[in-house]
């Protein structure tokens, strides 16, 4: 998933809109927030323009004649909303993320110049992460930095910093080492630079997708620059399901398929209907998998724990005839779930081991001298061609 900051300082040129959707279709861009559109009607933002793709959706906040304005663009086949906040100073969707279990919140935010007026935007955002748990992503122009090195031939506020910092400590997110260019502002009168665009994120959000990269582009057509968050994984496209067979030694899976078959509802062609009726039930076995692979790596560990402490007690008593069989016995438990997960393990491998030692070398050794037949060249087979072609020869020559 690919996200995009920019104040635009006013969406309704064409070379601006222009200017967005290259910016958009060069870093591959999945959602993106404007601010400051200075729109008094966001319906009226070429919003189509911005975005260059039929399935999008969007939401806006309307300026105060010349003074703020958001927008919020993002692709609707990967992000499907189901609750819209918004106020002057944020525009935050909630959703879900395809592919990323629970609600997905992203917060657009054009923060007020004011101090006062500061305070009182992080005690709402406060508030509203307080009723909306889940993935939280906040970014935008927050007008304000963390700190005096963030700031060049400008003034710094302590208070506003201070401020600030707390709500970041409190709402519990993190901030980005940004990449690219140093100060995200730059007044185009005297000079002035600050670092007041960003992109927090929540522990949440980090765990769903952890190799993130934050990058601040040059300046174009307006002050400020643009800013992105970037995902390294490249998308492959949906995880492919592989059945494993050691799921048929565990008890429940069975069920599990003659539970999922009939609940299916559904209506289309046949081969669409049959199609998506599978699915479904591999959708089931994926969940059961889920919650079976937790509760086996649970146990282990608390077969672990009780073999362990067993041989500790043994350092200082003999232990009862009881308790060596529940050693014995968590024992067998333990090298059961170590074979199942080993036979994964195999099937993941795709090759044939051998059951006979643990070095598997007349396997390879066989696999290897297989091959070499393959490749070698049969001396014989060519002295005696070389010997047939002569006799033919001269058979020819002497009629």
């Amino acid at each position: 998933m690919n996200f995009m900051s920019l104040n635009v300082r006013g969406i309704g040129v064409d070379a601006k809109v222009k200017w967005v959707k290259k910016l958009k279709m060069q870093h591959a861009i999945n959602f993106m927030g404007l601010h400051e559109t200075q729109i008094s009607n966001y319906s009226n933002i070429d919003v189509k323009g911005c975005w260059d793709d039929s399935e999008m959706g969007f939401e806006g906040v309307d300026s105060t004649g010349r003074s703020g304005g958001l927008v919020s663009i993002w692709n609707s086949r990967l992000f499907r909303t189901s609750n819209v906040i918004k106020s002057r100073h944020y525009l935050i969707v909630i959703g879900s993320w395809v592919g990323i279990l629970g609600h997905t919140i992203i917060a657009n935010i054009y923060g007020p110049q004011a101090p006062l007026e500061k305070k009182a935007l992080w005690r709402d955002l406060m508030q509203i992460m307080y009723n909306w748990s889940g993935k939280w992503l906040i970014f935008g122009e927050f007008n304000v930095v963390r700190c005096k090195e963030e700031r060049f031939n400008s003034q710094f506020c302590e208070v506003s910093a201070r401020d600030f910092n707390r709500f970041i400590h409190e709402a519990g997110v993190q901030d980005f080492n940004m990449g690219g260019e140093r100060f995200t502002y730059m007044s185009w009168v005297d000079a002035k630079l600050s670092k007041i665009d960003r992109f927090l994120v929540c522990p949440n959000f980090l765990s769903s997708c952890r190799a993130l990269t934050t990058t601040a582009h040059p300046r174009h057509l307006s002050d400020h620059c643009p800013i992105t968050l970037t995902s390294g994984r490249k998308d492959f496209g949906p995880k492919p399901f592989r059945f494993f067979n050691s799921w048929l030694l565990v008890d429940g899976i069975d069920q599990v398929v003659v539970n999922a078959w009939p609940e299916f509802r559904g209506y289309g062609p046949t081969d669409a209907y049959m199609a998506a009726k599978l699915k479904h039930v591999k959708e089931a076995i994926r969940q059961w998998h889920k919650l079976e692979h937790n509760k086996e790596d649970k146990e282990k560990e608390t077969l672990k724990a009780s073999v362990v402490k067993l041989e500790k007690e043994a350092e200082n008593r003999l232990l009862t005839e009881e308790e060596l069989k529940n050693r014995s016995n968590c024992l067998k438990r333990i090298l059961e779930l170590e074979r199942l997960a080993v036979e994964d393990l195999k099937q993941k491998a795709r090759i044939k081991w051998t059951t006979d030692g643990d070095e598997n070398t007349s396997f390879y050794h066989g696999f290897v001298n297989n091959y070499n037949r393959k490749i070698q060249i049969d001396v014989d087979g060519v002295l005696k061609l070389r010997r047939l072609k002569k006799r033919c020869l001269t058979s020819f020559k002497t009629s």
